[in-house]
């Protein structure tokens, strides 16, 4: 149990480093980060128990936690006083929609491009499409987020998707969200690769190359960015073949989900 611990620990540690450069380039201190994350272990832990088909409550979240039971009630107060959602909706909304539009038969050509989409009424075929991926949102607020990231135009015949991939600038809370999804994922696929290895592991794969010339930047930023795209509409459209939700007649027992994730990044560092 010690040597499990331990390494623990040692992983911990790890995760950590590039958590604490982000603080220091924030100016975020060491007691903003502790009180912080008293609260998003209480925040984990619930959503935790609740998965288990238990009720979080502060005797269980402090057991938990290590927490003290004072302290745990004070955040649980103050988690639900800010109303913190336990998980993200709103930026893995719109990459579900545009992923969906772009992948789905119901929504593109024969040539598999999205189609043209009818907008006005309940029954429009952009109402379907939201519908398919949430019935808790209304299709005019999803419309309006759209519109607000510059991913749909207006046609004579409808709406047209004009960006293949939401990628979030300039919103702090939208990128970070994303981020904190993909993360998680990538921690858990690691972690099975570890500690409870497959016959086929999961895929985790990193390239760089250090010492390419500085004039070759805005061609590499493009060329990434394009190529990951088109890897991801291959991954898209093959994916969609098989998915229930959007082939009825396919039969299958259980429920899998599947998440491939990518992601570049080209940084200049000063001549030798």
């Amino acid at each position: 149990m010690k040597d499990i611990r331990t390494s623990a620990l040692v992983c911990l540690r790890l995760l950590l480093r590039p958590i604490v450069g982000f603080c220091l380039r924030r100016a975020l201190t060491i007691q903003d980060f502790y009180e912080l994350s008293k609260s998003v272990f209480v925040e984990v832990g619930a959503a935790q128990i609740r998965k288990d088909k238990g009720r979080p409550n502060v005797s269980r979240l402090s057991v938990l936690t290590g927490l003290r039971r004072k302290e745990v009630s004070r955040l649980l107060t103050s988690l639900n006083e800010e109303e913190i959602p336990v998980e993200f909706q709103s930026a893995s909304l719109l990459t579900k929609v545009i992923g969906v539009w772009s992948s789905d038969p119901r929504f593109t050509t024969k040539s598999g491009k999205p189609r043209v989409l009818t907008f006005d009424g309940n029954d429009s075929e952009f109402s379907q499409l939201v519908k398919a991926i949430s019935s808790d949102v209304k299709p005019r607020a999803v419309y309006s987020e759209l519109c607000r990231i510059g991913a749909i135009e207006q046609t004579l015949r409808g709406i047209r998707l004009s960006l293949i991939a939401y990628v979030p600038q300039g919103d702090p809370a939208e990128g970070f969200e994303l981020l904190a999804l993909d993360a998680e994922d990538l921690l858990l696929a690691v972690e099975e690769n570890i500690f409870t290895p497959k016959a086929v592991p999961n895929l985790h794969v990193t390239t760089e190359f250090d010492n390419i010339s500085r004039s070759k930047l805005p061609e590499l930023r493009q060329w990434c960015l394009e190529e990951g795209v088109g890897f991801h509409n291959r991954v898209k459209k093959h994916l969609a073949l098989l998915d229930r939700d959007i082939n009825p007649r396919l039969r299958g027992e259980g429920k899998v989900r599947v998440v491939l994730g990518s992601f570049s990044r080209i940084s200049e560092e000063e001549d030798a």
